[in-house]
């Protein structure tokens, strides 16, 4: 008798183990599975910000479940949602914030459908530290390096010799290129001048250019300025700018 109650002893034991591992197995799995569906969220929004639903529609996941890890996102910086109500990619600590400076540039871009460029003051130069081009086969651009004196003109000058408020709206035509045209706001971080600078054809221009444009390029800066603050990416954006500097001194 004791030898068989040692024996079903055993078998309950065993069973216990077992239910026990399997236990694990379901909340790993069920992990694993929230871990897939971030990803998939994040890299969604890597392409373009999108509203909630949209991203529903794009992932085919449920209402629930899709608010739930947006919300989940939301809370840990993951994500943010911007003041037009879209969701991008936020400045979670360890991931490298010119992802979400990209993500500015190129929401601004898609509601100007024309290039922009982040453009840095320094001294009497400035030098183009990001761009996202149109995606029109006619476009005007500058890519990342570019030195241009400020004496040259054109709108991202005049913006970078102002105050650097992002109420100050500024707009050229045929300053530096015959043909193109732009318009710019400038902002400041850290003590250094930045403007954010959308450039075009004349042929696309807008009848009402301050209309267009004045109050999209104010937004966006003042979202890139909280966003460079005390961030490693503007401190990148000074590397650049010093070692565009440094080659072209070296030609």
């Amino acid at each position: 008798m004791r030898e068989n109650t040692m024996t079903d002893s055993s078998a309950a034991t065993g069973g216990s183990e077992s239910s026990g591992r399997s236990d694990v197995s379901a909340a790993s799995a069920k992990e694993i599975g929230v871990i897939d569906r971030s990803a998939a969220i994040l890299t969604a929004l890597q392409d373009s910000p999108m509203t909630a639903a949209e991203v529903c529609r794009r992932l085919g996941y449920s209402k629930s479940t899709t608010y739930r890890l947006l919300a989940d996102l939301r809370t840990h910086r993951f994500i943010v949602r911007d003041s037009n109500g879209l969701l991008r990619l936020g400045p979670f600590p360890g991931r490298r914030s010119i992802a979400t400076t990209n993500s500015v540039l190129e929401h601004l871009r898609t509601l100007t459908s024309e290039s922009v460029q982040l453009w840095v003051r320094v001294g009497e130069d400035r030098v183009c530290v990001r761009n996202v081009e149109a995606d029109h086969e006619l476009r005007v651009s500058r890519s990342v390096g570019t030195v241009l004196p400020l004496v040259d003109g054109g709108s991202a000058a005049l913006a970078l010799c102002g105050p650097g408020n992002p109420q100050e709206f500024y707009a050229t035509k045929q300053a530096r290129v015959k043909g193109t045209a732009s318009a710019s706001v400038a902002f400041t971080v850290g003590g250094a001048i930045l403007a954010l600078c959308v450039s075009y054809p004349l042929t696309r221009e807008p009848d009402n250019v301050a209309g267009a444009y004045r109050a999209v390029l104010g937004q966006a800066a003042v979202e890139l300025k909280g966003l460079l603050e005390d961030s490693e990416e503007f401190a990148v954006l000074r590397d650049i700018a010093r070692l565009a500097l440094g080659a072209r001194r070296s030609e």
